[in-house]
């Protein structure tokens, strides 16, 4: 029987030897069953025929060619051991055409793929010198989906291509890191400088101190809007406590201005009388300066004194005079007593007579220093021949100053003899 691409010989099924193909074996076959048999290996034959012809519509039909070359050489792989009958020869010229082309087709692409990776590159480059992170960082973002995009470059410069865009990936997220870590440093002394600002407005409403901080609190609020951008969470929070805390300072402020007034109105016979009520209080605070510490209750009564009103020393420089010589005089019995404290060893747990004592010897060598620098005082100022200007003016102040402790510390030491007395 013919059998075309192949022929039966003793008994057994052959494939022709073709181009480059040797004879294939195929099956032993009978006269009965030959063809049927014959029939089975044509169908194989086209079979492989009609996967090539997907394969090559495929390839006509599709954007991306070159994915189809794998399965082109495959099929040409199974060309010399494919059991079947048919035209292997011009199977195989179809398939290498195919391949041919394919291989050119992918050889152009990958030099496209290298061309535009090196673009790329390019690109990255002039990101890196992206001082704005956040812009930089999106484009940072668009230009890798784009290198993942882009297929496999020519292999001889696959490694070094996918080499440089790493090490320039990680040189930009280093970058964004310290950035990061900048970011966060200044973040966190932007919220330094809220909370200091919160600080000394806070202080100032402690301290009461409304007379002399509104030029500082006027300077702050100004500062508080140059500071700068923090996350918006952060900021609320210390922008109301910084508002709050605002708005306690000017009605306050308010408030005392109002007293400040009504005192302003009062009249100088009301003035007076509560600075005579302040003056007889310090004058009992004086009698009992050496036994206590009256240092709290002294700046109290310095409160009381400034309330007083309207009574200038114009008006009335006896009471002013007295109140400035009863504060020294208690300040100075304060000093004493301080000085002898520290001098004298368990001071606080001797008994009363012997706390007398102590202060008595520390009077009496304060008293004779001061005498002697009064002594030396007025030798000198004998000797100079000055007789009018300021500097003659300072001098005499400086003489009534010298005159006026050793006076004070006189009378501080017959108190303190006095009380010895009676102890």
């Amino acid at each position: 029987m013919e059998i075309p691409f192949g022929h039966i010989a003793d008994g057994i099924l052959y494939r022709d030897a073709a181009g480059d193909f040797k004879q294939l074996e195929l099956k032993a076959v009978s006269d009965d069953d030959a063809v049927s048999v014959v029939a089975q290996y044509v169908a194989s034959f086209e079979k492989l025929l009609n996967k090539f012809s997907e394969v090559e519509n495929k390839i006509n039909t599709s954007n991306n060619k070159g994915s189809f070359l794998s399965s082109l050489l495959n099929i040409k792989d199974q060309l010399p051991t494919h059991a079947g009958l048919g035209d292997y020869v011009s199977l195989q010229e179809k398939i290498d055409l195919n391949v041919n082309l394919l291989e050119d087709y992918v050889a152009q692409n990958r030099q496209k793929n290298t061309d535009i990776k090196t673009a790329l590159l390019l690109e990255l480059d002039a990101i890196l010198e992206n001082n704005d992170i956040d812009e930089a960082f999106e484009q940072i973002k668009g230009l890798k989906s784009r290198w993942i995009k882009t297929g496999s470059p020519g292999e001889e410069v696959k490694e070094e291509l996918e080499s440089k865009f790493k090490a320039g990936m990680d040189a930009f997220f280093e970058k964004r890191n310290a950035f990061d870590e900048d970011k966060k440093d200044l973040l966190n002394a932007r919220v330094v400088e809220y909370k200091a600002i919160i600080a000394k407005i806070e202080g100032f409403i402690k301290a009461k101190d409304f007379s002399s901080s509104l030029s500082v609190v006027k300077s702050l609020q100004s500062e508080w809007k140059e500071i700068g951008r923090v996350p918006e969470a952060e900021f609320k929070a210390l922008n109301d406590q910084y508002w709050e805390l605002c708005q306690q300072y000017f009605d306050q402020k308010r408030s005392v201005q109002k007293e400040q007034s009504k005192n302003k109105s009062k009249s100088k016979k009301e003035s007076l009388a509560q600075r005579q009520e302040v003056i007889k209080q310090m004058e009992e605070v004086l009698h009992e300066s050496l036994r206590a510490d009256q240092v709290a209750k002294v700046k109290q009564l310095g409160q009381e004194w400034k309330k007083c009103g309207p009574l200038s020393r114009k008006d009335n420089s006896e009471i002013h005079d007295q109140y400035l010589k009863l504060s020294r005089a208690i300040q100075e019995r304060q000093f004493v007593l301080q000085l002898t404290k520290k001098k004298v060893k368990d001071f606080k747990s001797k008994e009363d007579k012997d706390k007398l004592h102590a202060l008595q010897k520390v009077i009496r060598d304060l008293l004779r220093r001061d005498e002697t620098e009064l002594s030396s005082f007025q030798e000198n100022l004998e000797k100079m021949h000055i007789n009018k200007g300021s500097f003659v003016d300072m001098l005499e102040a400086k003489l009534q100053t010298q005159q006026d402790k050793v006076t004070t510390k006189r009378e501080i030491l017959k108190e303190i003899q006095e009380k010895i007395k009676e102890a």
